[in-house]
């Protein structure tokens, strides 16, 4: 009886993320994949490929070249995002709310939150880049709202702010010591 329990409590939490999955934006699922994978997001699209039909791969390898041909087709930002955790203080609409910043690109920052903010709206954000002293007191935009957050597009960067941010968005991982 255990053993029947066992393969119905598999297929549920497998319809469950299928319901899941199913319900969330393509920029989000992109996003769940690369946390879950890691650096070896490469190596399993390699697996997958040798597993591909040849009209599959010769599908991917034409819609892979015509996004090439197409200037920030395969990442809007234009450059890159770094997994982080850094705490964030920020206002939207006079009110205050503390969170994570999840991850940061010199385009602007993803927000952990439960609380479901419209598009568009402006966002004042207090956040410390663990490579750089002094805090950065920064505007932004929402640009789009998900269960598991915002993300945020910076208004304006400072050629000297962009500077540190995208530096530390393109560094390989490194581990930092917390200071309190």
């Amino acid at each position: 009886m255990a053993a029947v329990e066992q393969q119905a409590d598999k297929y549920s939490s497998i319809a469950r993320l299928f319901e899941r999955i199913g319900s969330i934006s393509e920029e989000q699922l992109l996003t769940l994949l690369k946390q879950l994978l890691g650096d070896n997001f490469a190596i399993q699209m390699f697996k997958l490929i040798l597993e591909m039909t040849e009209d599959q791969r010769n599908i991917l390898l034409d819609k892979l070249e015509g996004m090439a041909l197409e200037p920030g087709k395969i990442d809007r930002r234009g450059y890159s995002r770094k997994p982080c955790l850094m705490s964030v203080d920020y206002t939207i609409q006079n009110r205050d709310y503390r969170s994570f910043i999840l991850d940061i690109s010199a385009f602007g920052i993803f927000i952990e939150t439960k609380n479901l903010f419209p598009p568009g709206q402006e966002i004042k954000m207090r956040f410390t880049v663990p490579t750089h002293p002094k805090p950065f007191k920064l505007t932004g935009k929402i640009v789009w709202c998900g269960s598991q957050g915002i993300g945020v597009k910076f208004k304006y960067l400072t050629r000297y702010q962009l500077d540190i941010i995208k530096a530390f968005s393109e560094k390989m991982a490194e581990v930092y010591e917390i200071i309190s």
